[in-house]
């Protein structure tokens, strides 16, 4: 008896997992919405106004971290080049955006992590207090975090 077929249907199905419909919501973790309050209060801290979870965003981060785990890369750019702007706004339209990325494996305090990175990076820190940022969409694979960032139209 093999189990080859078994394990070839496994493996199927974990990577067809990982590809996001356009329509489909993507829920956030417990670790993401610690990572928005994190800025949110980075971003109060320095007068800035919240920032608020978008679904069209958390698919777009969503499948920005799916690609860079499953092609093993990591950058702004997507595995099939396009610039971020191009890809976030295929998702939201028109608008300004930005985006952070950062790769950690930690399990505890991972958020606090995260968004410390990006605070200590001085362009990540610069598009956290963007006070034209409205809107933020946060998703993590196997320790790569993406976060869009956009405003309101």
């Amino acid at each position: 008896m093999t189990r080859t077929p078994f394990l070839f249907a496994v493996v199927s199905l974990a990577l067809l997992a990982t590809e996001i419909p356009a329509g489909a919501a993507v829920r956030l973790d417990r670790a993401e919405r610690a990572a928005i309050r994190h800025i949110n209060a980075f971003r109060a801290a320095h007068g800035r106004p919240p920032v608020h979870p978008a679904r069209s965003l958390n698919r777009s981060a969503e499948a920005h971290s799916a690609d860079m785990a499953r092609r093993n890369f990591f950058a702004h750019t997507s595995s099939d080049g396009t610039p971020f702007d191009v890809r976030i706004r295929r998702y939201i339209g028109r608008g300004a955006v930005g985006e952070t990325l950062a790769w950690h494996t930690r399990k505890r305090r991972i958020a606090r992590v995260i968004v410390r990175m990006w605070i200590n990076s001085p362009p990540h820190r610069a598009i956290l207090l963007e006070g034209n940022f409205s809107r933020v969409g946060l998703a993590r694979r196997h320790g790569m975090w993406t976060a869009d960032f956009a405003s309101r139209r």
